[in-house]
């Protein structure tokens, strides 16, 4: 049997296609070190913030500092007692101002239960929480 290409021949072609498909691929390799390297920091930097971060303490719910809490805003509570899940509020909380005084309550305890329910469509809430 003849042989068409010498073996010679054969491994400068391997080289060269090589050599080819090296070339042609490390666009998308860099690519994706691009975005392994931004991944990584992105990563580094949100552990960096976690660690920095002042950590929060919210206080021990108490039926008085509820109610302290909620006049504060000008609400009048409908009722505010402890039970065994804690302190369960009860009250009438217009739509405008409910926001706010979720995020408050949200920063100074643990809400445990959270509904608001406005069966009238004038923007009236009535509001059960049970917060810790």
């Amino acid at each position: 049997m003849r042989r068409y290409f010498s073996k010679r021949l054969v491994y400068i072609l391997s080289l060269g296609l090589f050599v080819f498909y090296i070339g042609y691929s490390l666009p998308s390799v860099d690519r994706v070190r691009n975005k392994l390297v931004s991944e990584y920091f992105k990563h580094k930097e949100f552990l960096y913030n976690l660690k920095i971060a002042k950590r929060v303490r919210k206080t021990t719910a108490t039926e008085l500092s509820v109610k302290e809490l909620l006049e504060d805003f000008g609400l009048e509570v409908e009722s505010v007692y402890s039970s065994e899940a804690g302190v369960e509020v009860k009250m009438e909380v217009p739509w405008k101002r409910l926001p706010r005084i979720v995020r408050e309550i949200e920063r100074r305890f643990r809400v445990v239960s959270f509904s608001a329910v406005d069966n009238t469509g004038k923007g009236i809430f009535v509001v059960r929480m049970v917060l810790r």
